[in-house]
């Protein structure tokens, strides 16, 4: 048989070398691929934020309140890619608990996170936005806020205080522990002579009862509490008072929080950084805001559960203010404010606003929410199954 013509160039070796020179092809083109990837990698890696802001908090670092601003913060650098980035800086770091509001306002900052009650000696209505007295539930409150025209109000009061400023909401808490003592505190004769910190509406109204009222800020309770300085403080919920250790240095927490059922946060922001945003970055600050909202409740709810077994199990006592003494404090609070609303206002506008939203929200709940659901605490034993 005669050996068939190899044909020259199409040999098994030429054919090898066409697979060697293919995967050689293939090689360099996975090479400068993976190069590319590297280098975009490393591109985006150094690339720098399109915008870089500071903010400024009234709180200590290791509490629940700053971790709201930090968690806000997280958010918008998350939401935009890397495009903002916000520093937060706790209270002291920059200016102190009280001063982060004219910080804003005048760009020392471009942003704050704190708590509207602040600044009852600029105007007195700005604790609707924070917490009053027997006023509101988290969830009525965000709903006046966000939706019953509670935002615009609380605007519009920056705006008429010349502040160079634009307000969110920017977390939430359930209703705080009204004290920590060195005393019971059930009847309204032991408030009378009281020493007790005390910020806001709350602290105005308990003058008219006698109680020696104070505000310091939250990093000097504790000591103030262990030197007796003061016979009680309040400051938050059960979960940020336990981060403060204030059941190291007061045997008893007392409850219901009449004085703060619900307690608004804010995001301040300085106009003219915010006039600069782009149009998506400022949906995005705003919506962390909304998210860092809904956070800061559930999370600060559930911490507090744990938190009051936490006080009960180590032996701090739980008091209970009485019933009749809740009501005769109610009454006093309703005289503050009706006397407030006829000086001033604007006070008398928020009041009304919010006062007709709390009572139809009240309604509301009380028809809609099942007993059994209010009460699932407390179950009569007839009817006990569970």
């Amino acid at each position: 048989m005669k050996k068939a013509k190899r044909v020259r160039g199409q040999g098994a070796n030429s054919g090898n070398g066409k697979v060697v020179a293919r995967r050689k092809v293939l090689k360099g083109g996975l090479a400068l691929g993976l190069g590319a990837v590297a280098l975009g990698s490393t591109a985006r890696a150094q690339r720098r934020p399109e915008v870089r802001w500071t903010m400024a908090t009234s709180w200590p670092a290791a509490i629940h309140l700053h971790h709201m601003a930090e968690y806000w913060a997280k958010k918008v650098e998350e939401m935009s890619g890397g495009r903002m980035v916000v520093d937060v800086r706790p209270s002291g770091a920059i200016v102190g608990a009280f001063e982060v509001l004219d910080a804003a306002s005048t760009g020392v900052v471009q942003a704050m996170h704190s708590w509207s009650a602040y600044w009852i000696g600029r105007n007195p209505a700005t604790a609707f936005f924070a917490s009053v007295p027997f006023f509101f539930t988290p969830l009525s409150h965000l709903a006046w806020v966000y939706e019953g025209g509670g935002l615009q109000l609380w605007q519009k009061i920056y705006d008429d205080l010349r502040l160079n400023v634009k307000v969110f909401p920017c977390g939430i808490t359930h209703a705080e522990i009204v004290a920590w003592a060195h005393k019971p505190l059930r009847r309204l004769e032991d408030w009378k002579g009281l020493k007790y910190r005390a910020p806001g509406i709350w602290g105005e109204m308990l003058r008219g009862l006698g109680v020696a009222v104070t505000t310091l800020p939250a990093a000097e309770l504790y000591t103030a509490m262990e030197r007796r300085v003061i016979d009680a403080t309040e400051f938050n919920t059960p979960y940020t008072d336990q981060l403060l250790r204030f059941h190291e240095v007061a045997r008893f927490f007392t409850g219901p929080g009449m004085h703060q059922p619900t307690v608004l946060f804010e995001l301040v922001v300085n106009k003219a950084a915010w006039d600069r945003l782009p149009g998506d970055l400022k949906v995005i600050v705003e919506e962390a805001a909304r998210a860092t909202t809904l956070w800061g409740l559930v999370r600060d709810f559930h911490a507090s559960l744990e938190a009051l077994d936490f006080f009960r199990r180590r032996g701090n006592q739980q008091v209970t203010v009485e019933r009749q003494t809740q009501w005769e404090i109610y009454k006093m609070a309703m005289e503050f404010l009706k006397k407030q609303a006829e000086a001033n206002p604007t006070f008398k506008q928020v009041l009304d606003s919010a006062l007709t939203y709390h009572r139809r929200a009240a309604a509301y709940e009380e028809f809609m929410t099942p007993i059994p659901v209010r009460e699932a605490h407390r179950v009569p034993p007839q009817y006990r199954v569970l």
